[in-house]
């Protein structure tokens, strides 16, 4: 389906509704299914019964409408499950198809029930009608004008945590935790919980992986940012490298660390690797492999053109949003976007 049919707003409250209504209805229609008799003379629980006072028993009559009511909570959890707008329309039309003339009916014919018995009942079909109607009016609810920030050049907002999803909401609690702060990409990452889940999986074994030394991968991922001018690459990535045990001096060495005597022959291979993986085309020369695989053993050389290939990853996707600094090197040194790649081979 086109991207479209995905419901982007409001998709908390939808979802809720959808199962507020869905679910209940579910669990009444297989109570009239398994056992309709018990649910002819004691639908609602706690009452004198609101279906025996209407007319005689019919077990065909209450099995069918067992089933139809299950159906109907299907539907309406699928399409909770799912958020697609096609679905979800579908399941309320249905909804409102059954819900409203149910709630009319029962609204000209409360003379057998009790006062409290008839108030009771006209307020939980009203809710069943009125639930479906808010539905579509959040589905409807026009989408919120952002202007893109003209220092940063963002496009689109991101999510904040009111509105975060589940997953979302981990992830905001993971990195404020680890950085102080919701990284800008995430809050954008996390329009699509789907693409969010296998994003941060990625990221996750990308932190985790420990075959070769962290300044040796935050160097190679730091270089790939200053290639790819991504200006948030490089902000965090100057942090990291810090943190990781590059100076500031070997970080204003980058554009010429061929012939800077600040690198090791590991760490000038590295940024060779990470210079040739950025470059378009890539270039990564057969030569230049087998100097790598000289140096390093197979799971870490798939670490480090794994560390490269997501820093590359990371650039494109934030360069598509005008994600920019977000002042993680802000009483640091940050790297500088380079020209071009220039492999020593």
């Amino acid at each position: 389906m086109s991207h479209g049919d995905h419901i982007t707003r409001h998709r908390g409250a939808i979802r809720f509704l959808l199962l507020a209504l869905g679910v209940p209805q579910a669990l009444i229609g297989a109570w009239a299914l398994f056992a309709p008799h018990s649910f002819y003379t004691g639908f609602p629980a706690g009452t004198d019964g609101w279906v025996k006072v209407l007319g005689p028993f019919d077990e065909h009559l209450v099995t069918d409408v067992g089933a139809l009511f299950i159906a109907l909570g299907v539907a309406l959890g699928v399409a909770a499950f799912t958020l697609r707008r096609s679905a979800v329309l579908a399941a309320t039309a249905a909804w409102l198809v059954f819900s409203v003339p149910h709630f009319l009916w029962h609204v000209f014919n409360l003379g057998p029930y009790t006062t409290a018995d008839a108030v009771a009942n006209t307020v939980s079909l009203a809710w069943t009608v009125i639930g479906g109607v808010l539905i579509l009016a959040l589905m409807r609810a026009p989408r919120a004008v952002v202007v893109p920030d003209r220092e940063t050049g963002t496009r689109i907002e991101g999510v904040p945590d009111a509105r975060a999803g589940i997953l979302a909401r981990g992830a905001y609690r993971y990195s404020k935790r680890e950085l102080g702060t919701v990284p800008d990409p995430l809050r954008v990452y996390a329009h699509h919980p789907t693409v969010l889940s296998g994003y941060a999986a990625l990221e996750y074994a990308t932190a985790r992986a420990d075959r070769l030394p962290e300044g040796l991968k935050a160097l190679a991922a730091t270089k790939a940012a200053a290639l790819s001018g991504c200006e948030y690459c490089m902000d965090i990535g100057s942090m990291i490298s810090g943190d990781a045990g590059i100076t500031e001096a070997q970080l204003r060495a980058l554009p010429e660390y061929a012939d800077s005597p600040l690198f090791s022959e590991d760490e000038k291979l590295v940024l060779d690797l990470a210079a040739g993986m950025t470059a378009t085309p890539v270039d990564v020369p057969d030569e230049l492999f087998g100097r790598l695989r000289a140096r390093f053993d197979d799971a870490q050389l798939v670490e480090l053109a794994s560390e490269i290939a997501v820093e590359n990853y990371r650039g494109r996707f934030n360069h598509a949003f005008g994600l920019g600094s977000q002042g993680f090197t802000a009483s640091g040194f940050c790297v500088l976007p380079e020209q071009g790649p220039a492999v020593a081979h």
